[in-house]
């Protein structure tokens, strides 16, 4: 077989297939990105419709708090005084009015523990003795004033006629003795939530609200409220777990969504928010991309065989001489240079080729100076320094007066903060671990000051290294690093312990605390970046920017190394070389 119909066969096999698998996987990519895009939406609105289930909960909650506060309705629940509850209804008639608006309150129901009923409609309601009979009513008092809900399934005995109603009720107590004196039972029409899921989905949409027990407790077609949920994921929805899934409803296949709430805050009663989406509705979208790629197959078929006519026959001499070019280049001969061809624009790629390995061999060696630049800016980057002269002499100025007048806390503080300001006003990048361990020790005296004495600290290090040098400021962002993060204000003993040593030929310090720890993700992040690995998330600024200072002065073999366990704290050792140099003007 010749080399042209070798080239045109894997051409064919090589695109024509490809192209193919690809418009089968991207019609089913298409949908599952579909099904996850629209599932999020979905959520997202059930979130909301959520929030806003909330808001309504908490406009009734609010009435029922003026209601039980009011001094009118006690006094009706205590004294039986028809007048009182006659002004409350008058005082209250604004906050009633707003709330018959948005809330669509339908009734509001007193009962006296003495016996006496009050409300504000013309209807029949349950007595005080049937009242009491029901599991309402127990719950309402073992909540001990705190609020009650019940759904339209589960308060037959408030309800009349085929409107469906939800309930809220809560004991009144006496203020003195905390012992019940009534209770508010308020009926709260089921259209105020028709406006909530009326401004949030579409008509092609099913919502509804389900109990524990998988009952509908809400839904625009009131026939359905009351009935069992038929699902097929029905466990994985009652499992109070947020998510989305295929199913089929009445035969047809669907999206289902769905996200769990609760009552109130401490209510352990669960109800789910389910929203259900034909699939048809979803996937129209998808039949542009299949119809889309049969069309391509079929372009890319005619466009095989014109290329194999007109173009493949004269460039394969070409792309011979053309691949063993740049396999010599690859392999580092960058002498390798292609011949002059008759075909103009194949002649024009070949000046092209050897224009570019001319350039790659420039570049080369631009790029070898500018890495030995950028690793020399990056660290002067890092090692960007305040070289305050005229701060220190204000400083000066500072203690002076300071001591003059007796204040011997800011005349202290004053001094450390000239010691921390004449290593950033010393130019070399080294200093000697003495004057580092001054460094950081008169930064934390100023933080001692600063939070109060809130924290300890020790210096323990073995003077044989005091006088070999090390990079300066590196110890003052790790101690930063822990009183911002390691402490919680609640601490009391809370300690930072420094310790350093000569150990198999290098300088160490410890760098301890007893604080919170960092967590695991925290801690991964952190040797992620010390691995070179690439990612979006925030870490620790100080910590890393001590790590690479420290890799980019001395090497990779010195750095920081970082050992954390919750709750008990954190420790890191450091490591540099041993050097020996002139005393710092310090």
């Amino acid at each position: 077989m010749r080399f042209q119909q070798k080239v045109l066969i894997a051409f064919l096999v090589l695109i024509l297939v490809p192209i193919i698998i690809l418009g089968v996987v991207s019609y089913q990519v298409s949908s599952s990105a579909l099904k996850e895009k629209v599932g999020k939406e979905t959520l997202q609105t059930l979130k909301a419709t959520n929030t806003n289930l909330q808001m309504v909960m908490s406009e009734v909650n609010s009435f029922s708090n003026y209601v039980i506060a009011s001094q009118e309705v006690e006094n009706f629940l205590r004294y039986n005084q028809e007048q009182s509850i006659v002004n409350f209804y008058s005082s209250g008639q604004s906050l009633a009015g707003l709330l018959y608006t948005q809330s669509r309150l339908d009734d509001l129901i007193l009962y006296s523990t003495k016996g006496q009923v009050y409300h504000f409609r013309n209807n029949t309601i349950p007595s005080l003795k049937e009242f009491q009979q029901t599991e309402f009513y127990q719950k309402i008092v073992s909540e001990k004033g705190r609020a009650v809900w019940l759904s339209p399934v589960h308060n037959e005995i408030f309800t009349s006629g085929d409107t469906p109603f939800y309930i809220h009720g809560r004991a009144i107590r006496d203020p003195n003795t905390l012992e019940d004196i009534g209770y508010v039972v308020m009926k709260i029409k089921i259209e105020r939530f028709d406006e909530i899921f009326t401004n949030l989905y579409k008509d092609d949409s099913e919502e509804m609200i389900v109990d524990e027990a998988g009952r509908i407790i809400y839904h625009r077609n009131r026939d359905l409220i009351g009935k069992s949920m038929s699902l097929k994921n029905r466990s994985n929805i009652l499992s109070g777990k947020d998510g989305t899934g295929i199913d089929y409803v009445d035969g047809e296949k669907s999206l289902v969504t769905y996200i769990s709430g609760t009552l109130k805050d401490r209510d352990a009663t669960k109800y789910f928010l389910v929203s259900i989406k034909p699939w048809h509705t979803i996937s129209s979208e998808t039949q542009y991309i299949r119809q889309t790629t049969f069309g391509l197959v079929l372009i890319v078929l005619v466009f095989a065989v014109l290329f194999n006519l007109f173009f493949l026959n004269r460039i394969v001499s070409f792309i011979t001489e053309f691949l063993n070019k740049m396999k010599r280049v690859e392999k580092g001969d960058l002498t390798a240079r292609m011949s002059s061809f008759p075909f103009s624009e194949l002649n024009h790629l070949a000046k092209s080729f050897n224009e570019m390995v001319e350039k790659t061999v420039v570049l080369l060696q631009r790029i070898k100076s500018e890495q030995e630049l950028k690793r020399k800016a990056e660290f002067q980057v890092l090692q960007n320094q305040i070289n305050p002269h005229f701060l220190y002499n204000t400083l000066e100025s500072i203690n002076s007066l300071a001591v003059l007048n007796d204040q011997q806390d800011i005349s202290k503080m004053t001094i450390h903060l000239g010691k921390l300001l004449r290593i950033s006003i010393n130019a070399s990048d080294e200093v000697s671990v003495q004057n580092e361990i001054r460094h950081v020790m008169s930064y934390m005296e100023i933080q001692r000051v600063r939070y109060n004495d809130g924290f300890t600290f020790s210096v323990k290090v073995d003077e044989a290294l005091f006088h070999y040098r090390v990079l300066k400021l590196v110890l003052q962002p790790l101690v930063e690093n822990i009183l911002i993060h390691a402490f919680d204000r609640k601490q009391r003993d809370a300690m930072i312990r420094i310790t350093g040593g000569i150990e198999k030929g290098k300088g160490y310090f410890y760098i301890e605390d007893n604080g919170k720890g960092i967590s695991p993700e925290v801690l991964q992040l952190l040797n992620e970046r010390n691995q070179g690995v690439q990612t979006s998330k925030q870490t620790s600024h100080g910590v890393m920017n001590v790590q690479n200072r420290l890799k980019l002065y001395y090497s990779e073999q010195f750095g920081l190394m970082i050992c954390s366990t919750a709750n008990e704290g954190t420790t890191i050792k450091l490591t540099f070389p041993l050097r020996k140099g002139e005393e710092d003007e310090i």
